[in-house]
């Protein structure tokens, strides 16, 4: 499942740290918070939404790895079937491939940015991530289309 408003996560997390209130003891009526209950309290959330954000990051990485795969095999059945075009049109398979080829290693570069990157920035690195898949994406569909 994926949360398409994190900071509400935060702020629920926030909220619900901040609302809970233990049952009062027989012993003391009056219950007083102290700063080291409340800073335990925050270090929770945090590390809660911490964890949140790892889960959900390796989610994408496995996804991500898996499509990528997946377009790699496509570019290699592109590849095998420009050996059989003589001239002309291997020329210009060649230079379609070539270039997919550039777009996938750029691709690549970027998803080793998206593992690398801490939680404080992932979502910024991995929003740049997805424009340059989508990219792919399509110059893998364009040089498609041409192969027919």
């Amino acid at each position: 499942m994926k949360i398409k408003h994190p900071i509400t996560v935060f702020a629920a997390l926030g909220l619900l740290a901040g609302c809970y209130e233990e049952a009062p003891n027989a012993a003391t009526s009056n219950t007083t918070v102290t700063a080291r209950e409340v800073q335990a309290r925050y270090e929770n959330a945090a590390e809660a939404t911490k964890t949140y954000v790892a889960e959900n990051k390796d989610e994408f990485l496995v996804a991500t790895d898996k499509k990528l795969k997946e377009l790699d095999a496509k570019i290699s059945d592109l590849t095998k079937k420009s050996e059989s075009y003589t001239e002309e049109a291997k020329v210009e398979a060649d230079k379609a491939l070539t270039a997919l080829r550039e777009q996938r290693k750029t691709a690549s570069e970027k998803f080793e940015e998206v593992k690398k990157s801490g939680a404080e920035v992932w979502k910024e690195v991995k929003a740049g991530f997805e424009s340059v898949l989508a990219d792919l994406e399509k110059a893998y569909e364009d040089t498609r289309s041409k192969f027919k």
